[in-house]
């Protein structure tokens, strides 16, 4: 969601973004400095923009599997503008079956700067303090870290009386992996890992990489406002990535199970196509050898049936036939 254009002069919206991000770069453990107005403008005009379409993708995944179906009450844990919870009042078919946002921060800043944001919401409740135990709502609470857990060193009280959890993190390396470690907890705890995973094995990027982490990417499409921003600062947006979990105590239909998912881009190499896939704790690349098949363009996030008659050489499974999309 691209809002309005700023008031503010683009030239001021750029320095606030810029001091904004080295702020973040000089101090990674520190916590936003959300009393202060050039971090009020960066996050409006720019990082607010950027992180709705990284929820919007991640929701959109949900979509896909029906991670969605029967949630009602959404706490948005840690909520700073509320990017996640605008995502999910705006996406259609998702809006209507919601009854009640939870936003909770410890900022009572964050929760007065962004307050005109709040008149998007279903029922938004605004709180500073929070007991997770209380909000639950049985199979109906759906538990919403937006780029909050980064922040802390393990899950707050309570987390795991709620039914599912929506999880954003960025999604760099360490955070990335991070992330993995935390999946982890949540099988312990009989959660159902939804999405991005198909299976419940360890995570083949944990295991075998030192360096690999999951993440997904999602297109953006700016207004000419937000173009000329970028025009002023070094950071260009054209594809944005997210790491992400999507948990559930109850289980996933079964068909997910037969799914792999896709968690790389196509690297064109000397006689053919790989793509990093995921269905279980291997390694493995989906393969289009050039002498039997053109290659298929394929975005990185998506679900694919794999046909039996794959090919297996080492880490490869080589097609062939083109899958059906």
């Amino acid at each position: 969601m691209f809002l309005e254009a700023p008031t503010e002069k683009l030239q001021f919206v750029a320095d606030c973004v810029l001091r904004l991000s080295d702020y973040y770069i000089s101090r990674p453990d520190a916590e936003t400095p959300w009393n202060e107005k050039f971090c009020q403008v960066a996050y409006r005009h720019y990082f607010l923009p950027l992180n709705f379409i990284r929820n919007q993708k991640v929701i959109q995944r949900g979509l896909d599997v029906g991670f969605f179906n029967g949630l009602t009450n959404f706490i948005d844990w840690g909520c700073g503008p509320a990017t996640a919870s605008l995502a999910l009042a705006h996406t259609e078919g998702l809006n209507s079956q919601i009854r009640q946002q939870i936003l909770f921060d410890h900022s009572p800043t964050v929760l007065r700067v962004f307050s005109d944001l709040h008149e998007k919401l279903t029922k938004p409740q605004p709180l500073t303090q929070i007991n997770l135990n209380t909000t639950a709502h049985s199979a109906s609470s759906c538990l919403v870290f937006s780029y909050s857990l980064t922040e802390l060193d393990e899950l707050p009280t309570g987390w795991n009386q709620h039914e599912a959890l929506m999880i954003l993190e960025p999604s760099t390396t360490q955070d990335g992996r991070r992330l993995m470690e935390w999946r982890k907890q949540l099988l312990k705890n009989g959660y159902h890992i939804w999405a991005p995973c198909t299976h419940h094995d360890d995570c083949p990027l944990l295991i075998h990489s030192q360096n690999d982490w999951c993440h997904d990417r999602a297109h953006v499409d700016p207004p000419e406002w937000f173009l000329q921003l970028e025009q002023l600062l070094p950071m260009k947006n054209r594809t944005v990535t997210v790491s992400y979990i999507l948990a559930r105590k109850t289980p996933p239909a079964a068909e997910l199970k037969s799914k792999a998912r896709l968690t790389g881009d196509s690297l064109e190499q000397k006689g053919k196509t790989r793509q990093l896939v995921c269905r279980n704790s291997q390694r493995e690349f989906l393969t289009w050898m050039h002498r039997t098949l053109t290659p298929q363009t394929l975005s990185r996030g998506e679900l694919v049936d794999l046909p039996e008659d794959l090919e297996i050489k080492s880490n490869e499974l080589r097609l062939k036939a083109a899958l059906s999309i």
